[in-house]
């Protein structure tokens, strides 16, 4: 490029100008120029500062216009721009000197320079050899911008406006001429946040072409159109403007070709805040200036809008992009943009219409582009604003999408390939309806590009319906929307279709101002969607549907009765269909937490259909259910009055849900059932003994629901006038404890409440007592120590014992002994044993088959199958084992002795379950209830007794042969001789000798017996033999005369009883007794001697031979045995 094109050849006429100018008295001229003499009363401050662009960086939508910007310092206020003082120029000349025509000549070409050397170096990529280095980029762009302001701002250039004319429309065309598209793809994203202080040559190329159009349409409208109607100067306005909006609007589409489609919602199409006050500057001025256009065009066509609309139309042109979507989605972010910089800088009166901005127009123009779904989203998000925050909404811009969108409501709004595609499309209940859109109608701005096109419109839609109110244009929306639905539609359509079907219905009801018109109609269309006709994905979500309007309903307290009833018969169509039924459960919760009174018709929903579904769904869902009604109750006690809706809600709480709670009560695990119980009873106390009577699956309800009737009884005012005695109270507490442990919470939180109680306080239990790892031992007693002899007394403790057992053999029945857990059945079966030791003389009443004694033992202890030989199941035998010692105890306090019944009733337990105990793991274990009786037993009758009657039963030799369970019993014997302790405490030792002449009181004759009449080389005749030599060789037995005098004495009885008819065998036993301990038979000899007389006097005259010669032998064994001892 040529630089000295613009090179002035007058040098001497510039030089004499240079004298002439310095030779003038600097005193006289006035270097303040201002605007002509008819607008100097408009303006009555100058500026000093010269403005110019200054950027920031990137453009931010709430960033502010510096003070010595174009804005800051006043232009835009009026048609021209306000006095300036022209102090600072950059030209190096004297005030005086810049009003020589040649010199301002000069500084044209120079610009024109200045405009070469931009181009050159950032279009034309050319290195200017010329100490490129040294050049001052901004100090070139200053000039240039500066010879526009001495135009503008020196008065004295309106009498060389004929001669600089051309050499400013000289630079006008090179400026022209080299801002086309390509310099501009260049420059249009030059911006930086250092500003001014930036030396990028394209930073301020940029910034300065700004400067440089800005100015340049000032000074055509100062010089060539300003009160003037020439229609070419006018003309030539016109163009330059238009190629200045040409210019703005095609930096705009390549900002816009570098965006990404998210991004266009939340950035402006201003690259820098340049070129925003560029924009603001026109928007400001234009409405001015369309004044100076009256020869071309009326005023109200010279706007900005309308400009605007012209230059975005040749734009369009010139790309033949008419049908591009992409022009059309650069177009709608463009206008946005520009309508919220209107807003934002306070000129809320030039924000135009959607008439102005021609809206419909530009929609339906993209519509009928087929957009696909994330240009549609786009362009809504786009379009929403100017619909919803600028201006009033426009009805015809609602029908346009409408008209586009009814014909894709079957289809999935989706962007192929997108991670949302693969979420679920519709919502996860009625509630969930409601709650989103809800929500997303509360959103100011619709900006979400996750969204549906048909969501997006739909809400568009609804937030336009809360702006127009009642009016005409709501009417004719509507009636369009009406007009796409029948049946048959209906009917077609898919689960998408169904999903937005909802979606609009819902938004037309949450927008429009009366619910009460709009909304039978809609559910009357809903409802032509028969359950029974479509196929199951779509019957739930067409529940779905229902149920958010049936609770918009009841927000709105518009009665539902009627929806209610139909909805209810489409749903016994299909059977009462569990998936559907489901929709409605998960509805009832927020229904009857937004209903008043229960006066519209919300009981209808508590019918047989509920019952159905909790009786054919798992408990989850049944907890859903007891968890809404328990909600109905709190709802019903909120009321201060009753009305006649709590009454009708109430009496179907009984007709359908009783019987069912009822059932499952007893058959649930539920947490939820001892709450609602307590409802139900708190309501009509004549229930809770129902309620209470027999065991529940969950063994802590019945302690749940007491809980929860102590703590509400008082606060609930409706309460049905529940009547608890202490009886009833520590019944509950005393079998919570039976069925729990004493450290579940329900038993902790009862506690404090049984304390309480009078009875129980005349108890005079401590508190640490209750603390111990068995409570119910302190309790009971407790209760015992206050039985006293008098009769009277003893029947009011029988009767209060019998009241907190009541019903006890239903706490655990014995047909569900064998499946409940071992840990359970081990308390049942401790605490019977429990209230037998401890409360004996109360538990058991003569002749009463009710008292507790009597139904423990025949339903548990002595069934009837135990009786008739089954053997016990499962670890029943163990957990007998554990408490037989307690209950041998216990049943020792009563007259076993004189009652038949009792007597009867010790012999069979011993008869019964000791044989069962041979399964144990050892011995010593065995022997634990019968040594503990031994031990216990002071005076030794319940223990003699006992071993008494194992004898008799398990010792019973038959034709030479010893029983199944005589091992079993020496076994026993054999432990608890060794059981016995020698200490040197005289008092131990008095107690060891004592227990062991119980022992040999009980158990010494049958032993001997059993020696004498069973075989000879049975293995029993071993053990007792060996249980003898045990016995012989224990201290205690040899220290103890006693107990020696004893064995004697019981030898002497024997011989007494079985010599005369069983000679051969008591002489057998002798045989072994004596090699066993022959000091001890040596004595008895004589008397042996004596009794053999006797019996051969009985027999006859004569010597009976058999006895001589079996006294001979026991001589010769006692001889033989006695040195070994």
């Amino acid at each position: 490029m040529d630089y000295d094109l613009f090179q002035s050849d007058d040098d001497e006429d510039i030089l004499n100008a240079f004298l002439a100018a310095t030779q003038t008295d600097k005193q006289q001229v006035n270097t303040t120029v201002c605007l002509p003499s008819e607008q100097q009363s408009a303006h009555n401050e100058y500026t000093a500062v010269l403005p110019e662009f200054n950027c920031s960086g990137r453009e931010s939508r709430v960033q502010d216009f510096r003070n010595d910007s174009f804005i800051g310092l006043g232009y835009g206020l009026h048609e021209l721009p306000p006095c300036t003082k022209l102090d600072n120029l950059m030209f190096g000349f004297d005030p005086g000197q810049l009003q020589v025509r040649a010199v301002m000549s000069f500084l044209l070409s120079d610009a024109c320079k200045n405009v070469q050397k931009f181009y050159s170096t950032v279009v034309e990529q050319q290195h200017l050899r010329s100490a490129q280095t040294q050049i001052d980029w901004y100090k070139a762009r200053q000039q240039v911008t500066h010879c526009y302001h001495l135009l503008l701002h020196d008065e004295f250039m309106e009498l060389h406006w004929p001669v600089l004319r051309e050499p400013v429309t000289y630079l006008r065309e090179l400026l022209n001429n080299i801002l086309d598209a390509g310099t501009w793809r260049v420059l249009y994203f030059a911006e930086h946040s250092k500003g001014n202080e930036c030396q990028a040559p394209a930073y301020h190329f940029y910034h300065g072409a700004l400067e440089w159009r800005m100015l340049d349409l000032y000074l055509i409208l100062k010089y060539e159109v300003h009160g003037q109607e020439l229609q070419e100067a006018q003309q030539i306005f016109y163009d330059q403007l238009e190629r200045t909006l040409d210019e703005l609007i095609l930096c705009a589409s390549y900002f816009h070709h570098s965006k990404h489609k998210v991004e266009l919602l939340h950035s402006s199409a201003f690259v820098c805040p340049c070129i925003k006050e560029f924009w603001m500057l026109l928007q400001r001025l234009l409405p001015m200036w369309s004044y100076q256009l009256s020869t071309l065009m009326p005023p109200e066509e010279a706007e900005f809008w309308p400009l605007f609309d012209r230059a975005m139309y040749r734009y369009k042109t010139q790309l033949d992009s008419s049908k591009d979507l992409a022009c059309h989605e650069f177009h709608a972010w463009l206008r946005l943009s520009l309508v919220r910089l209107s807003a934002q800088w306070k000129q809320e009166e030039s924000i135009p219409s959607s008439e102005v901005l021609q809206i419909a127009a530009c929609l339906k123009e993209f519509l009928n582009c087929q957009p696909d779904e994330q240009q549609r989203r786009v362009y809504l998000c786009l379009l929403a604003p100017l619909q919803l925050q600028f201006g009033r909404p426009n009805s015809d811009v609602l029908c346009h999408i409408w008209e586009h969108m009814h014909r894709s409501i079957n289809c999935s709004l989706t962007i192929v390939g997108s991670r949302m595609q693969e979420l679920p499309k519709t919502c996860a209940s009625g509630s969930a309806y409601l709650e989103r859109y809800r929500k997303l109608l509360g959103k100011q701005q619709l900006d979400d590009l996750n969204l549906g096109s048909f969501t997006l419109f739909v809400l568009l839609l609804g937030k336009s319906l809360q702006l127009l109110g009642h009016s005409n244009q709501v009417q004719k929306v509507l009636g369009r929307i009406f007009s796409k639905f029948s049946a048959a539609k209906m009917l077609a359509l898919n689960e998408q279709g169904i999903h937005q079907v909802i979606e609009l219905f819902l938004s037309l009801l949450l927008s429009y101002c009366d619910f009460a018109e709009l909304a039978p109609k809609l559910r009357e269309m809903m409802l032509c969607m028969s359950l029974d006709k479509l196929p199951p994905n779509r019957r739930l979500v067409t529940a779905k549907g229902h149920m958010a309007l049936l609770l918009l309903h009841v927000e709105r307290q518009v009665p539902v009765d009627e929806y209610v009833k139909k909805l209810l018969a489409q749903l016994k169509k299909v059977q009462n269909d569990l998936d559907v039924a489901s929709v409605f459960v998960a509805a009832l919760q927020p229904i009857y937490k937004q209903t008043c009174d229960f006066s519209h018709g919300e009981h209808l929903l508590i019918s047989s259909w509920l019952v159905h579904y909790v009786e054919h769904s798992e408990q989850a869902a049944q907890d859903r259910v007891w968890e809404t009604l328990h909600l109905i109750f709190e709802r019903i006690r909120e009321l201060q009055v009753p009305n006649a809706g709590v009454q009708d809600m109430w009496q179907a709480l009984q007709d359908h849900i009783l019987p069912l709670l009822r059932l499952q009560y007893v058959s649930s695990y539920s947490t939820w059932l001892p709450k609602l119980s307590a409802d139900f009873c708190l309501k009509d106390g004549k229930l809770l003994p129902g309620f209470l009577h027999g065991t529940p699956a969950n063994m802590a309800a019945n302690a749940q629901l007491l809980l929860h009737v102590l703590e509400d009884q008082h606060a609930d005012k409706q309460s049905g006038g529940i009547i608890l005695t202490d009886a009833v109270i520590i019944q509950v507490w005393v079998k919570s404890l039976v069925l729990l442990t004493p450290h579940h919470e329900a038993v902790i939180a009862l506690t404090p409440h049984v304390q309480q109680l009078s009875e129980f306080q005349a108890l005079h239990i401590e508190p640490s007592a209750l603390e111990t790892r068995e409570p119910l031992c302190a309790f009971f007693r407790a209760l015992d120590l206050h039985v006293q002899d008098n009769a009277h007394v003893r029947m009011q403790l029988s009767n209060k014992l019998h009241a907190y057992v009541h019903n006890f053999e239903l706490w655990l029945p014995p047909e569900r002994i064998h499946a409940e857990r071992p840990e359970l059945v081990t308390r049942f079966y401790s605490f019977i044993a429990i209230v037998i030791y401890n409360c004996a003389p109360l538990a058991y009443v003569r002749s009463k088959p009710s008292c507790f004694f009597h139904l423990a033992l025949s339903r548990f202890l002595l069934p009837t199958s135990l009786q008739t030989g089954t053997p016990p199941k499962g670890r029943l035998p163990q957990m007998m084992h554990k408490i037989f010692p307690v209950l041998l105890q216990g049943i020792g306090r009563l007259p076993y002795k004189t009652d038949a019944y009792l007597g009867w009733t010790l012999q069979k337990l011993l008869l019964h379950w000791t044989p069962y105990f041979r399964n144990l793991t050892n011995a010593k274990l065995v022997s634990r209830p019968y040594a503990s009786i031994l031990q216990t037993d002071v005076e030794g009758q319940l223990s003699q007794f006992v071993l008494e009657k194992l004898m008799a039963q398990f010792l019973v030799v038959q034709q030479r042969q010893a029983g199944p369970n005589t091992g079993l019993v020496v076994t026993i014997l054999q432990q608890l001789i060794n059981g016995l302790e020698d200490v040197p405490s005289t008092e131990q030792q008095a107690s060891g000798e004592a227990q062991l002449l119980t022992l040999l009181k009980a158990a010494h004759q049958p032993l001997l017996e059993h020696v004498m009449f069973v075989d000879e080389n049975a293995h029993s005749r071993i053990l007792v033999l060996e249980l003898y030599r045990a016995l012989i060789s224990h201290r205690i037995f040899q220290r103890s005369s006693t107990i020696r005098d004893a064995f004697a004495a019981d030898i002497c009885t024997l011989a007494k009883k079985h010599m005369a008819h069983c000679t051969y065998f008591f002489f057998q036993m002798l045989f072994k007794i004596s090699e066993l301990v022959p000091a001890l038979v040596a004595p008895l000899l004589p008397f042996v001697k004596n009794e053999a007389q006797i019996v051969e006097q009985k027999r006859g005259p004569g010597v009976d031979v058999g006895i001589r010669k079996c006294l001979q032998k026991l001589q010769q064994v006692l001889q033989t045995a006695m040195p070994k001892n």
